[in-house]
């Protein structure tokens, strides 16, 4: 947890000093190791919101791409339950920056639960999903759209298969990770999969940049234009 109540103002941890839980307004313990990020830890071992998992340097990185005033929002359902969104805009959409392993129950009640939400998910969790996202796209055909993009079988691997089936927009995160082609970049890629009634997947890679300011401004999101093939000209006949 990046934040607490400290003497009733939203604070990060620092050395020494103790919080309230927004949430459940139970004590809490400001954690400043060495070797994890600097957090928030229950007094009790209970956890307020069962959804919780330990932040990574990938989750805290996120959401410091947002003002700190949409990080770690308490969402309460009409019934009472009480989940904490990692990021939730202006607009009231819900990013979820999803590291750990998720099951598809677990997926289908935070989408029921946010909405409307997106997801973006640390595709370098697993060393091989990045080979395999890589390979499935070799002989994948080409959409025709405006930006490049690929259609694939929703099983076509590993960590595509694992997102089959949702309801919410999902971007794949592999970092600063080269996919060997010449007119995409190795840095500032995210990885957006829209998925289809009939089994397959619409895969684009758009300017991570984009993403961000869309979720910030509304600007749209950017993907890369399809490489312009210049034909030779004929040689005029006399």
């Amino acid at each position: 947890m990046k934040f607490a109540l400290v003497e009733g103002i939203r604070q990060e941890a620092t050395t020494g000093i103790r919080g309230i839980c927004p949430g459940c307004g139970s004590p809490t313990l400001a954690k400043c190791g060495l070797k994890r990020l600097h957090h928030w830890a229950h007094v009790s071992t209970s956890v307020c919101d069962r959804w919780w998992e330990p932040e990574t340097e990938w989750h805290r990185a996120w959401k410091n791409l947002f003002p700190t005033e949409w990080q770690e929002i308490h969402h309460r359902a009409t019934d009472g339950e009480v989940h904490i969104a990692d990021v939730m805009t202006a607009s009231g959409t819900v990013l979820e920056f999803q590291h750990s392993a998720i099951s598809p129950q677990e997926r289908g009640s935070r989408e029921a639960f946010y909405d409307p939400m997106i997801w973006i998910v640390d595709g370098n969790r697993l060393k091989r999903d990045l080979s395999s996202f890589r390979d499935a796209l070799i002989d994948a055909p080409s959409v025709e759209t405006e930006a490049r993009a690929w259609l694939l079988s929703d099983r076509a691997c590993a960590i595509i298969e694992r997102w089959r089936g949702g309801h919410r927009p999902v971007f794949l995160d592999f970092g600063d990770s080269d996919f060997f082609l010449s007119w995409l970049p190795s840095t500032g890629v995210l990885w957006r999969l829209r998925f289809t009634p009939m089994g397959r997947v619409i895969v684009t890679p758009v300017h991570r940049l984009s993403v961000v300011d869309h979720l910030l401004s509304g600007a749209p999101i950017s993907g890369f234009r399809r490489p312009i093939v210049k034909q030779a000209r004929s040689r005029p006949r006399f």
